[in-house]
């Protein structure tokens, strides 16, 4: 990865989101951006107080919002917005952000939900892959990774994702098959049954983590939720990282159709990083050494 970009609104979420993001772009090499996005919550006002409220802003952002990215070994670069919090996307976009990250909830209302307004939205709407990190797992360094696999163009971002960040990481990666196949006629031995299919592709799809030198193993799950086992793989594995792909933008409303993402951000606390079938951020590896932070986590 060049160029991590993470969100921040003053919210204790959002600084926990930014210190993982600081973690992860030290061990990968990467330029940190730290943004936020200013809208005066007045509707009256003169220029002045605009200025003087947007100066305010800055200086937080610069200064505490900042903080806690500096404190793990970052340099970060601030970004001021204008608008609506959804206005990151367009500054990923311009960025070449290789990874958005976001805190599970901000500093808006909604506290009684698992996953906030903001984050709920860009999580439906990005085109690049995005982070979002609970707030108790912002100390953990991302290098047990679980990846959810079905052979769809959606799951091959997401793998495409883990092989270009992995090896710079040093990550042990686990690609996870889950599926509930109809009844099939054929033994599960059988080379045209669903089992011996899914074999072949995992063994295709793994091969270039391991030519890198990426510790990587598979696993097939038959008859289970997608969701439930990729969480329950995490707990076992004691994964500290979970990467799914999500379907592309469709029908009128743009909804996003990657429902299993939304899902595991809901139930399981652990990062979850969504990757878009049709990123437009293919990350770019940059081969560093993690032995200094790995030494003072």
């Amino acid at each position: 990865m060049r160029v991590v970009m993470v969100g921040v609104d003053g919210s204790t979420r959002a600084a926990a989101a930014s210190e993982w993001a600081a973690r992860l772009a030290v061990l990968g090499g990467a330029e940190l951006v730290v943004a936020s996005a200013w809208r005066s919550d007045q509707a009256e006002g003169t220029s002045d107080d605009f200025a003087r409220r947007r100066a305010e802003t800055r200086t937080l952002l610069e200064g505490p919002w900042s903080e806690p990215s500096r404190a793990v070994g970052a340099a970060p670069r601030t970004l001021l917005l204008d608008g609506a919090p959804d206005v990151l996307l367009d500054a990923a976009a311009t960025e070449q952000a290789d990874l958005i990250v976001v805190g599970n909830r901000g500093a808006g209302g909604f506290a009684s939900l698992h996953l906030g307004s903001v984050a709920h939205h860009l999580a439906h709407h990005t085109t690049r892959p995005l982070a979002i990190v609970p707030s108790a797992a912002a100390s953990a360094l991302p290098n047990t990774i679980v990846v959810g696999v079905d052979g769809s163009p959606s799951s091959a971002a997401a793998f495409a994702w883990c092989v270009a960040v992995a090896p710079a990481l040093e990550a042990q990666v686990t690609a996870v098959w889950a599926f509930e196949p109809f009844l099939e006629w054929v033994p599960e031995t059988d080379p045209k049954s669903w089992h011996r299919r899914a074999e072949r592709e995992l063994s295709s799809w793994v091969e270039p983590l391991r030519d890198l030198g990426v510790s990587v193993d598979t696993l097939i799950v038959e008859d289970i939720h997608p969701v439930a086992a990729l969480a329950h793989t995490a707990i076992d594995r004691s994964a500290n990282l979970i990467v799914v792909g999500a379907h592309d933008l469709r029908g009128f409303i743009k909804v996003r159709s990657g429902g299993i993402a939304v899902q595991l951000i809901h139930h399981i606390g652990l990062p979850v990083v969504l990757v878009p079938m049709t990123s437009k951020a293919t990350p770019r590896l940059r081969t560093t050494s993690a032995d200094g932070l790995r030494g003072s986590a």
